[in-house]
């Protein structure tokens, strides 16, 4: 699998919809932001009921951005509101993009004075293949060295976080848990949106071009 592989800038994540909305339906509906080339709507296997999610693709990635603009929370069906989003995020990086977009991203604390880069990069890298180098910092002026690791799939980072989390590396015991979104100080990483999106990217990733 390419690491760098992202569900298409033309597709929208939309969420929130009650099982008894049709495929049809959320095709009328999106149709009037413009063409709509594709509708994921799964299916619970057992229960062959819609699962409350679905990918709608569009030809253009400006369609994309309309619909989550004018169809995000402004929409109901069945009494439910629809939550309507791009799916790939807002980064244009390549070398992040992939990270940002599933946001399998894992907030380390109490690190040890002696270890670096490198060795986070030794440890983190035996679950994955690291999306950038791990971003070492500090908190509680300078007391606490902190640092960001980055994969490209959460199967790593909840590896990772279920094998390392509370076990000592070098001579500090290390604490482990998703970091917070970007703007906020209550809402982390790898909600169940995140995920879908992971399992998305990917479906997309090993399909021919």
């Amino acid at each position: 699998m390419d690491g760098s592989s992202t569900v298409p800038a033309n597709t929208v994540y939309v969420g929130n919809v009650d099982p008894k909305v049709s495929k049809e339906l959320l095709y009328e509906l999106f149709l009037q932001i413009g063409p709509v080339a594709k509708i994921r709507y799964p299916k619970d296997k057992v229960l062959q009921t819609h699962q409350g999610f679905a990918f709608v693709e569009f030809n253009s990635p400006q369609d994309a951005e309309y619909a989550s603009k004018c169809l995000n929370n402004t929409v109901r069906l069945y009494d439910r509101t629809l939550k309507v989003r791009k799916a790939n995020g807002a980064s244009s990086s390549p070398t992040s993009q992939n990270a940002l977009d599933v946001g399998a991203k894992l907030f380390i604390k109490n690190i040890d004075e002696l270890v670096d880069s490198e060795m986070l990069t030794k440890i983190f890298g035996k679950f994955g293949s690291l999306v950038r180098p791990p971003e070492i910092f500090t908190l509680k002026q300078g007391l606490l060295r902190c640092a960001y690791i980055c994969y490209s799939t959460f199967e790593h980072s909840d590896a990772a976080l279920e094998k390392l989390n509370n076990q000592m590396v070098m001579n500090k015991c290390i604490s482990i848990d998703y970091a917070y979104k970007e703007g906020s100080k209550t809402e982390k990483h790898g909600d169940e949106v995140e995920r879908l999106l992971d399992e998305e990217a990917k479906r997309h990733s090993v399909k021919p071009t």
